[in-house]
């Protein structure tokens, strides 16, 4: 063999042994994804922008939250299928590559009510909607806030956890003192997670990789004084820093559930709903432990926000509530949270609006003190906007 050549076919094999080490994550929490915005495919706005987000970066590895897994006769007659709708992303985002998929149905919604004709509630907003939700486990159809996974990767192994009883967790827990929306009292056998816990063992250059999704209840009351949101937030993130890692702050004993190895290989991610610099909600104090036990994603100082609700306002509500965190036997390489251009022009609440559009932005109206107002934003924050209230998270991660 040539000397040349054979010094180049080693140095290429290393590059790509060690390029198979590397992994490419992105997580997006898209907006109440449910089947009906999934059939109209390629005609749905939102679905469209999501799109057009997912062609501008690279993974191989992605997480969604909120997508309804699909049931007959969910939401009405017209829907048939089960347990396809990520099949349908897949198809409609051309992610033709990913093999491998993990997607399972949440228990949010499943004790949701009907209306008089049969058909569920789409749109959870309502208060009539409101009053036929799950009061439990929220939602106001059956598996509306699922959460699916697709990856390159060769599945080898998949844990799913949605029947666990909190109790069974903590035997402490004392759930006396709460109430659901209506006033009841909350079961006493109730479910630790609203969704669920997915564990996916995966093959990465011959090294076995725990991807863990999770999207934790909102540490949030919605207007029940009452509420357990707080708590169950900080339970569930209790039972991933326990899964991760070996342990929280109470002793868990469970039959059937082990936490994962010591030297085990992990990225865990989802929209884990707490305000890490909100110190007043318990579960922000488990993120604080359980970032000092793994690796955060990207540093705390660049933790600015991933959820922004309202409109095109001045001042726009935002939340950092989606999540990566990773074992120390893996190095990152890059990690981001994606915001779009946030640039602005405002114009004022006089109702002149100039003859000239400056290029690439659009023109879009909010409300100021009761007035509209008008202002020019730039066209990929429109398209996030159009997406979901969330903005996606990304790392690139190295095991070693």
């Amino acid at each position: 063999m040539n000397k040349l050549f054979g010094i180049f076919l080693l140095s290429t094999t290393l590059s790509c042994m060690a390029q198979s080490d590397e992994i490419k994550i992105l997580h997006y929490n898209i907006k109440e994804l449910d089947s009906t915005k999934i059939n109209h495919g390629v005609k749905d706005e939102q679905l469209q922008a999501v799109q057009s987000i997912l062609n501008t970066h690279q993974f191989d590895i992605v997480s969604f939250n909120e997508v309804q897994y699909d049931l007959p006769n969910v939401p009405d007659n017209a829907h048939k299928s089960k347990g396809e709708n990520l099949q349908k992303l897949k198809d409609l985002f051309g992610l033709d590559s990913f093999l491998y998929e993990s997607f399972n149905i949440a228990n949010t919604g499943l004790k949701a009510k009907t209306k008089t004709d049969g058909t569920y509630y789409v749109i959870p907003n309502t208060a009539e909607a409101r009053a036929h939700a799950d009061q439990i486990n929220f939602g106001t159809l059956p598996g509306q806030y699922s959460s699916g996974a697709l990856f390159k990767f060769k599945k080898v192994k998949e844990v799913v956890i949605n029947d666990l009883k909190w109790k069974d967790f903590n035997p402490n827990v004392d759930l006396s003192a709460y109430k659901t929306a209506t006033g009841a009292p909350l079961p006493s056998d109730m479910e630790l997670f609203d969704k669920n816990f997915t564990d996916i063992t995966m093959e990465v250059n011959g090294k076995e990789l725990h991807l863990i999704l999770l999207h934790t209840v909102p540490a949030f009351h919605f207007g029940n004084k009452h509420s357990v949101n707080y708590l169950r937030n900080a339970e569930q993130l209790k039972f991933l820093e326990w899964y991760l890692t070996g342990s929280t702050d109470f002793d868990v004993k469970l039959s059937g559930i082990k936490p994962l190895a010591k030297d085990s290989y992990y990225v865990a991610t989802g929209d884990w709903n707490t305000e890490l610099s909100n110190i007043s909600n318990p579960g922000s104090k488990v993120l604080k432990n359980l970032f000092k036990k793994s690796k955060l994603w990207i540093d705390e100082k660049e933790l600015t926000f991933t959820n922004e609700g309202g409109g095109f306002e001045e001042m726009p509500m935002r939340l950092m509530l989606d999540y990566i965190v990773y074992s120390k036997n893996i190095d990152i390489l890059d990690a981001k949270i994606l915001h779009p251009n946030f640039k602005r022009i405002d114009l004022g609440c006089n109702g002149q609006i100039p003859t000239m559009q400056p290029v690439g932005f659009i023109l879009e109206a909010y409300k100021r003190n009761g007035k509209q107002c008008n202002v020019f934003i730039h066209h990929s924050y429109k398209r996030y906007k159009q997406a979901s209230d969330h903005y996606p998270i990304w790392g690139h991660f190295k095991l070693k």
